[in-house]
Formats: structure tokens, C-alpha cells, sequence
């Protein structure tokens, strides 16, 4: 688990300091403040790869060097620091005009992190699996968050999703309800992918009599995924928010999302191109996830993703959410963050402001006035 990062001179940080929650840290501020390149901060921290090649990946800075990754104005060296529950830290330090960034990591044994990018990506796993696009040219047309995350989804799953269900409790719950929500499930076979129609249903555990106790019968319950014959359609024909579900599926698969690992869920703008009506099954499945051991930490411009947070939270399954609002400092343009554990108190939030001038001006609206 990551519990703090510190910022100085970088990106567009000219020095931040934030703790995070095991559970789910939610980040929120206007456009330019520094969202994105927050989540890729720590994604670089906590891969193991050549740390100038992952910045200059991940940033893509117009110069293709490093000082275009350091803070306008700053002066002194750029640093970024992330450290884990264990006390462990792993720290990042470029000058100015320097060409390689140093890094010092006593990260042991942590797993990949996963970082989530507002690109929609299964539709892109044949071309990448075929080899039909060079190295050089998906590194000219994507950062590496989109590249990684997709290699990752092509990893051969160690069990069957059906495995997932039935020997992890919480997944037991999360995989039907993402399921069910969809109609079915993304599928990975070789060089075939495809959206397959179906639903998970219940099978008995031959070996266990029907006098049994109901708790024990259903302590020994499977379920199977029933699929619906010639239902399979093509990725690219299955609408885009139903591709975010697989790609949660799909993690789920490759065992980066499951208990006992130690990685970290990052996650930009879950809400893009995703149909309101499955945000209320998105956040549950985040709370669930978390519920599960998994640290997430999202970066969001979404009044509804939001609230439903704020309406679902449940401290009695062990819930904690933390939020984190970045802003800028109306002295000096510099970026600062304020940190609550209560929606409410979430201030400034650029997003409620957002939503109550939509209400004000409908209300002007119905009650005659120009709407100008």
C-alpha cells in the first residue's frame, strides 16, 4: 500500500505533499492541476523499469527530455518520493538540464501497479498481440500507460475466471455483478477476442447432501458461466462503457486485481464514456475491490461518480474513503491539495460548484428569465 507521496519541482508541482487511505483515495480539481500527472507520478515510482525511459513514456514532454518534466520556475533539483506501509520508500531526482533522472528504491517484492487510462483499450489488444503495429509506432501514438496496461491484459491467465468466482469470496461477488450488469463477459482465447453473451449461474456441489444446513449448502455453492450460443461479437462492435467493465474482468483474469497482492489500483476518469446508469455498479465495485485488500486511488471530474460514493459508503464493512482536492493558489499559480475523509467538507470542489450552476441556471430557466 502507498501512503504518502511527496512532489517538488515536478510536473506541474512545484511542491505537494499528500497521505492516502489503504482504502479509496478519490482526487478531484480543474482541468490543469495536475490529476493525471499525479497518477503517473506514482506509477513511475512503483515500476521496476528504467526510470528516465518510463518518465519520458509516460509524460511524453514536448522537448523529449526531462526538463520538459521539470517545474516551470522551479529552482533546485525535482523530486518525487512515495513511501508504503512497510516504511519503504522510493524516490525519483532529476535537475533541470540533466538527461538521466535517478532513481532509489527499497521497494521489495511489491506487485506491478496498474494504472488505468482514460483510452479505451481491448479494442486495441489484436493489433498489439499480431505484432501489426511497431514498438516505435504505438510509442508515437500512445504513452506508456496505454501500451503497459494492454500488455498486461494479454498476460495468459493462471485460472479460468470461473476459478476467481468460486475461490475468492469477494470476486465471488463482484465477477456475476459485472456480468450481469453487461449481459456477459470479455474473452481472451489466443489470438480470438470477443464479447460473449452469457451469465453466471448457480451449481451444486455434487459431493454435499441436500439435508444439509441451508449455511452449509450455500458455503458450498458454485457458480459456472452459462453462455449463450453464437452470441460472440467482436470488441469493437461492444459499446465503449461496457469495455470498461471487461477491462476490470479482464484484470480480474490475469490475477493483477485479486487478494494478497500488494499493487496499487490507479484509475483516470472511471467515467468516461461510461453509461450513468452503470456508475452506481462501478463505484460498488470499487467499494468491493477495496473491501478485498486493494488500494485505489481515481482521479474523477464526475458529480455522480461522486455522490454515489458518498451515498454508498459503508464504515461497518470497513469502508474508508479519502478525498483530496487539488486547486491552485490564486498568489502564486501553484498547485495545493486539501484533504477530507467527509464529502461535505470537500472544499474547493470544482465539480459540486460545476453541478450547482447547472441547478441555478435551470431554475433561472423555469422561472422565465433569458438564460444568459
Amino acid at each position: 500500500m502507498i501512503t504518502d507521496i511527496s512532489l517538488e519541482n515536478f510536473a506541474a508541482f512545484k511542491k505537494l505533499e499528500l497521505q492516502f487511505t489503504p482504502g479509496i483515495n478519490i482526487i478531484i480539481g480543474e482541468n490543469s492541476c495536475g490529476k493525471t500527472q499525479l497518477l503517473k507520478a506514482i506509477y513511475a515510482l512503483s515500476s521496476n523499469q528504467d526510470i528516465t525511459e518510463k518518465l519520458l513514456g509516460l509524460y511524453k514532454p514536448s522537448s523529449g527530455k526531462l526538463s520538459g518534466i521539470y517545474f516551470r520556475g522551479g529552482k533546485g533539483k525535482a523530486k518525487a518520493t512515495i513511501t508504503d506501509s512497510s516504511g519503504q520508500t522510493s524516490a525519483i531526482e532529476f535537475g533541470s538540464r540533466t538527461e538521466k533522472a535517478k532513481k532509489e528504491s527499497e521497494f521489495i517484492d511489491i506487485g506491478l501497479p496498474v494504472l488505468l487510462p482514460t483510452k479505451e483499450v481491448l479494442s486495441l489488444l489484436p493489433a498489439i498481440q499480431a505484432n501489426t503495429v511497431s514498438k516505435e509506432a504505438l510509442s508515437a501514438l500512445f504513452d506508456d500507460s496505454v501500451i503497459d496496461l494492454c500488455h498486461m491484459l494479454l498476460t495468459e491467465p493462471d485460472a479460468d475466471l470461473t476459478d476467481a468466482v468460486n475461490n475468492d469470496p469477494r470476486l465471488g461477488d463482484i465477477i456475476p455483478m459485472l456480468v450481469k450488469a453487461i449481459g456477459g463477459k470479455f474473452e481472451i482465447n489466443g489470438t480470438d477476442h470477443a464479447f460473449v453473451k452469457g451469465t453466471f449461474v448457480e451449481k451444486t456441489n455434487p459431493d454435499i447432501s441436500t439435508g444439509q444446513s441451508a449455511k452449509v449448502y450455500a458455503d458450498f455453492k458454485q457458480l459456472i458461466f452459462k453462455r449463450e450460443k453464437l452470441s460472440e461479437t467482436s470488441v469493437t462492435m461492444t459499446a465503449e462503457g461496457y469495455r470498461k467493465i471487461g477491462l476490470l474482468q479482464r484484470l480480474i483474469d490475469t490475477g493483477a486485481l485479486v487478494k494478497g497482492k500488494t499493487n496499487v489500483l490507479l484509475w483516470d476518469e472511471p467515467e468516461s464514456n461510461m453509461n450513468p446508469i452503470l456508475m452506481k455498479l462501478l463505484v460498488q465495485c470499487m467499494l468491493d475491490l477495496s473491501r478485498n485488500g486493494q488500494q485505489i486511488i481515481i482521479a474523477t471530474h464526475d458529480y455522480v461518480l461522486l455522490k454515489w460514493f458518498d451515498l454508498l459508503i459503508n464504515e461497518n464493512k470497513g469502508d474508508h474513503i479519502k478525498y483530496h482536492s487539488l486547486y491552485r493558489n490564486e498568489t502564486d499559480d501553484s498547485v495545493e491539495v486539501i484533504t477530507t475523509e467527509e464529502y461535505l467538507d470537500l472544499t474547493p470542489n470544482a465539480i459540486d460548484e460545476a453541478f450547482g450552476n447547472l441547478i441555478e441556471q435551470e431554475i433561472v430557466n423555469d422561472m422565465g428569465g433569458l438564460g444568459k
